[in-house]
């Protein structure tokens, strides 16, 4: 795999990293960001999410059709599962759980959008949970 150095965060895109994450237990931090790959192997047995807003750092609002995307795949992790619709820098699957905690965090309130997005996420997340 060629990493660039210069690009942040694109050293941490390989399966040796995912490993060590794994043997530690230690989460890996799926960001959402303009700046970071977006990366969803699952390392521990919680999920940790900074949602920064993916078009403009810190100051990008999320429609509602990526906060429905966002919604699946939290109660997909928190049932156990993994995603199918993010990248990922390692091809093995994490170990089998019945469940996980999942931690959201909205960091995308340059124009105070945060609360509004993470209630709104928080309401389809309840809906998902229940079906």
């Amino acid at each position: 795999m060629i990493v660039s150095r210069a690009v942040p965060g694109f050293r941490f895109v390989n399966e040796r990293f995912i490993g060590i994450l794994r043997r530690h237990n230690i989460g890996l931090v799926v960001a959402d960001t303009v700046e970071w790959p977006l990366l969803m192997d699952i390392t521990s047995g919680f999920i940790y999410c900074r949602l920064h807003g993916s078009k403009e750092l810190y100051a990008s609002g999320y429609d509602a059709e990526a906060l429905d995307i966002w919604a699946h795949r939290i109660v997909t992790w928190a049932r156990g599962g993994e995603v199918d619709d993010g990248r990922r820098a390692s091809d093995r699957n994490a170990t089998k759980r019945k469940r996980r905690d999942v931690f959201v965090y909205f960091d995308n309130d340059m124009k105070v959008r945060a609360p509004l997005d993470a209630a709104q996420l928080r309401d389809r997340v309840t809906i998902l949970s229940r079906a």
